[in-house]
């Protein structure tokens, strides 16, 4: 019965075929070496014994993503971690919009439709907080003109505000700062 109960809310064949998310951290040698007993932290449940959390890790049917976090060198917090997409989406997306909350581009006041990359996801910028910015649909689509450029003058996370530079493909320069 249950398994009926999960094909007809998820459209999944089996239980086991339902895709979760497991946040599990531990140190990449406790992963590694099964040597190492270091515990592991599952999220909202507390330690998890590294043995258990490598077999939950390499025993798991659904799909299997990972993601990288790093920390502050020898047990520091956490400082960073890979973007999980190419677009911005979910809470990222709304703390930019919250944070810009109308068009970034200069003498433009129209509300936020698209959540543009500053250095462009194609040359290698990251789907983070501090290469986002919000802007209306002309002004991402203008953007790809040649001769428009974006750069980050202040990441907004050394106290600062926000700090865009948006040069034109006449030349004009333009400073764009988060309210």
């Amino acid at each position: 019965m249950a398994d009926t109960l999960v094909e007809r809310l998820t459209g999944q064949a089996t239980a086991a075929d339902v895709n979760t998310e497991l946040q599990i951290v531990m140190p990449v040698d406790a992963l590694l070496d099964t040597g190492n007993t270091a515990a592991a932290e599952l999220e909202c449940y507390g330690p998890l014994p590294a043995d258990l959390a490598r077999d939950i890790l390499t025993t798991s049917k659904g799909r299997l993503w990972w993601r990288r976090l790093y920390a502050a060198s020898v047990g520091g917090p956490i400082v960073g971690g890979d973007p999980p997409h190419r677009h911005f989406d979910g809470f990222l997306k709304k703390l930019i919009k919250l944070r810009d909350r109308r068009c970034r581009d200069p003498y433009c006041d129209a509300p936020i439709r698209h959540i543009d990359h500053i250095q462009r996801f194609s040359d290698g910028g990251l789907t983070i907080y501090p290469n986002g910015h919000g802007t209306c649909e002309r002004g991402n689509y203008a953007r790809e003109m040649p001769g428009c450029n974006i750069d980050a003058a202040s990441s907004g996370l050394d106290g600062q505000h926000h700090t865009i530079k948006i040069t034109t493909p006449t030349g004009h320069t333009y400073l764009s700062r988060a309210p």
